[in-house]
């Protein structure tokens, strides 16, 4: 009993990281529908911030990685996406790839194909023994951001102009516009929101790792990326839910399998996904089709 509660507690903080991380994805899917395949570069940016400023000053560090994140994901708007808003998703989807490979090579060139170290928050390694459950200080840190973070994501689009704007920019851009809603602060009200859940997703990963590289933020993106497709991409909701089912069923099998075929999780996962396609080709929790923005 003890061991499951263990694997758990440790499976709900791996899906809070990439609930966070599909949440940034449907986010900017929701409006652009755009696979954005170079958000993790928004992560691996703030991670580098992080990494780089945090001996230096804890506090500025953290600023400066939300500062980063939403930086990093405007330029890319207005550099990048905001030129092929009328395209095909499929167009903007290889947009997004060839971008995230060139910010890889940027990041290389400046920063070393090596990674980079430093030990960020520490103190949130320690843990705590409740009878007989190790209770890791980052875990409650990460579940309770991801939660602070979910709630306030769903306050701004329910409880905001600019958020019931992003909304009905979901539901249809091209009604959305006709009736008054200012398509460009709208999407980059979007893409700022979606930076800043990258910078969070980047604390709780450099924390665990203490290290960063070019590569990052493709992991976590691309997991995201997966757990979103199973919710269903035009369903925020339904994307949070499925990337956290995603970062549950990772920690499980990485906790529960035997160890010759532990270096295969991730098939498994792969293996749910086309599963999900085949019988739900939009998403457990697919919505309509949604309109193109122009």
């Amino acid at each position: 009993m003890t061991s499951f509660l263990q694997a758990l507690i440790d499976a709900t903080s791996a899906g809070a990281v990439y609930a966070l991380a599909a949440l940034g994805i449907g986010l900017v899917f929701g409006v652009l529908r755009l696979a954005n395949f170079a958000y993790g570069e928004i992560i691996t940016a703030s991670a580098y911030t992080l990494i780089i400023v945090w001996p230096m000053n804890p506090v500025l560090a953290v600023l400066g990685a939300a500062v980063v994140g939403v930086a990093v994901a405007l330029a890319m708007n207005y550099a990048v996406f905001s030129w092929l808003r009328s395209q095909s998703a499929a167009t903007l989807l290889i947009a997004s790839f060839g971008l995230s490979i060139l910010l890889q090579r940027i990041y290389e060139g400046i920063f070393g194909a090596n990674v980079l170290s430093a030990s960020v928050a520490s103190g949130l390694s320690t843990s705590v023994n409740l009878g007989g459950v190790r209770l890791n200080l980052l875990s409650v840190v990460t579940i309770v951001l991801a939660a602070m973070l979910l709630v306030g994501v769903q306050l701004f689009l329910t409880r905001t102009s600019i958020g019931l704007q992003v909304q009905a920019a979901s539901a249809d851009f091209r009604i959305a516009r006709l009736l008054g809603v200012r398509s460009g602060l709208v999407i980059a009200v979007t893409f700022a929101i979606s930076g800043f859940i990258a910078a969070a997703v980047a604390f709780v990963l450099t924390v665990q790792s203490g290290t960063v590289g070019p590569s990052f933020g493709v992991q976590p993106t691309l997991f995201g990326l997966i757990g979103a497709v199973i919710g269903g991409l035009r369903n925020l909701r339904g994307a949070v839910v499925g990337g956290f089912v995603v970062g549950v069923a990772l920690s499980l099998l990485t906790s529960w399998l035997p160890p010759e075929i532990n270096p295969f999780r991730t098939a498994f996962v792969y293996l749910l996904v086309i599963a999900v396609l085949v019988l739900r080709p939009n998403g457990l929790f697919s919505a309509g089709a949604g309109k193109v923005r122009t």
